[in-house]
């Protein structure tokens, strides 16, 4: 969740009404907005991030101005003026950052609550639907400075030099990266490319070097009153929709929004496109979900209250909407509207009993029996790195389930083992007392070809004892405990592995097959993980035991 803060005499401003204390503390949360903290002067609200229009306060008044009416509501309708700015899009940027898409604003009036608004949104954008600037990257420039036509082009990172915002001389490309601080920050998104993106003027002069800076000469003052959005990225969908909701924002202020033509390939078109479109919505759908008895009519009235039309057939949806994506979420729509407090419970006409998986049992009885050696539980999550998950344990990379479009580098993995995820929590911990006994049972991924999806979760067991004195024999007693709690009968067999010291390290084998491996940590991993004291773990495949 994306926490948003405003002013509540902004708020109430773009709202066009005084807010009470219970539109600030009821109404509002009842949208999905659960209220964070409010004072006398702001107001902090968490907004789902398939919420991005909401992370302006423009987008936040419109809904739940909407929202909170008790009247009949008129649809928003954006409509950009005809493009007379021009944006040519070259081949060269094919291969690093292929996507742009531009607006023009004009008639801005620069005041402290648009600057504010203006760098939320730009920060929440980045960092939700933008993948932390990876797929989408804003930038916002005063017009009056530079001269269309404007060209969008990659370079070689030492062709160009300019002058980067918050610098005071110009800089090639490669000394961005190096020397200033958002470059350092985002280098990695681009580094590995030949050439690197940016946007010129017709007399060559840069506007912006995306995803990293802007120019220093199309700083935004006060004195600004037209300006020039370009948004680029790794993904055309979501550009559009991250261009839609400023421009939205831009309209819903009072400003002129301007389309832009884009030429690439010899092919032009003009953004942004603000029409509304239709997504076939049945009335008895929505009932049969909610457990309501609504007419075509009262579904159009209830959306009207989140900006969506229904002609009956289809729901209109905003441009700036870009959560829609299937029928059920315009029923998430008509819930909100309707009022989630209005629901009443009801015992779902099901014939069957539920009963608890007897995996899951075996799981709990497995958490009982560690805990009852005197080990504490701790949950870490799957998703890790490659960093952590080998590196760091001196073990050898294998080939794992990768996330598509990782929010951040320190998750873009699912974990394969367990306990890179107990050295993190001790390395985490060393101001806390020793010793330090943790286990944890849970889901690891491994990649199989047999399974639909290419992995599956598999379910292991590892534990880890920190201490000054820690050594084989203390995990070994843990282990042994563990089994004959579990009544599993097992041997151990010496083995080598980089994780472990040599001479200090042992398969643990069940009915003739390796299912685990136990030792004592070696100092380099202990180095890796910063961890002054000694550790000894295990880890085992829970699959044969439960």
């Amino acid at each position: 969740m994306a926490v948003v803060q405003f002013e509540k005499r902004a708020l109430e401003a773009m709202v066009g009404r005084k807010l009470s204390q219970a539109d600030y503390a009821e109404r509002i949360p009842l949208f999905g907005c659960p209220l964070e903290k409010s004072d006398a002067t702001t107001v902090h609200y968490e907004v789902s991030p398939n919420r991005p229009d909401m992370f302006s306060i423009e987008g936040f008044a419109r809904a739940i101005k909407k929202f909170t009416s008790t009247g009949r509501q008129k649809l928003s309708a954006y409509k950009p003026a005809a493009a007379k700015i021009t944006l040519n899009v070259d081949q060269s940027v094919k291969d690093v950052r292929p996507y742009v898409t531009c607006a023009v604003v004009r008639g801005v009036k620069i005041t402290d609550d648009l600057i504010a608004s203006l760098m939320q949104v730009q920060e929440k954008l980045h960092d939700t639907l933008g993948r932390k600037r990876k797929k989408v990257a804003i930038g916002i420039h005063d017009l009056s400075k530079v001269q269309p036509p404007f060209t969008y082009k990659a370079v070689a990172p030492e062709a160009i030099k300019f002058l980067p915002l918050d610098m005071k001389k110009e800089m090639t490309l490669r000394e961005i990266l190096k020397l200033h601080p958002k470059g350092q920050a985002y280098a990695q998104i681009i580094e590995s490319a030949k050439k690197w993106p940016v946007i010129v003027d017709k007399k060559g002069r840069v506007l912006s070097f995306p995803p990293i800076i802007n120019g220093e000469l199309t700083r935004v003052t006060e004195r600004t009153k037209e300006i020039f959005i370009d948004v680029t990225g790794t993904d055309e969908r979501a550009i559009n929709q991250a261009l839609n909701i400023l421009a939205t924002s831009f309209a819903d202020r009072g400003c002129k929004v301007e389309a832009v033509k884009l030429v690439s390939g010899g092919k032009a078109k003009a953004t942004p496109d603000l029409s509304t479109w239709k997504m076939k919505t049945d009335v008895a759908y929505v009932n049969k979900i909610l457990g309501l008895k609504l007419d075509k009519k009262q579904m159009a009235a209830l959306l009207e209250k989140m900006d969506v039309g229904y002609d009956g057939t289809n729901a209109i949806v905003q441009p700036y909407r870009c959560d829609v994506m299937h029928p059920i979420d315009i029923v998430e729509d008509v819930a909100i509207a309707y009022g989630y407090d209005r629901f009443e419970p009801e015992v779902p006409k099901v014939a069957t009993i539920a009963q608890p998986l007897e995996k899951h049992e075996r799981l709990f009885e497995v958490k009982q029996i560690m805990a009852g050696i005197g080990m504490q539980e701790v949950i870490c999550l799957t998703l890790s790195n490659a960093g952590d998950e080998f590196d760091r344990m001196a073990a050898p990379r294998q080939p794992v389930a990768e996330t598509l479009n990782a929010v951040t580098p320190e998750c873009n993995i699912c974990r394969r083992d367990i306990l890179p995820s107990l050295m993190d929590v001790l390395a985490n911990n060393q101001h806390n007392d020793y010793p330090q006994r943790i286990f944890e049972a849970g889901d690891v991924v491994v990649l199989d070809s047999a399974y639909e999806t290419g992995a599956r979760n598999v379910k292991k067991l590892a534990a880890a004892i920190a201490n000054m004195r820690a050594s084989y024999g203390d995990i070994a007693s843990v282990l042994a405990s563990f089994m004959e709690s579990a009544g599993v009968k097992y041997e151990m067999r010496a083995t080598k592995h980089p994780t472990f010291i040599e001479g200090r390290a042992a398969n643990i084998v069940v009915g003739g097959s390796s299912i685990g491996i136990i030792g004592e940590i070696a100092p380099k991993v202990l180095s890796n993980w910063k961890l002054d004291m000694p550790v000894a773990a295990f880890e085992l495949n829970l699959e044969t035991l439960v």
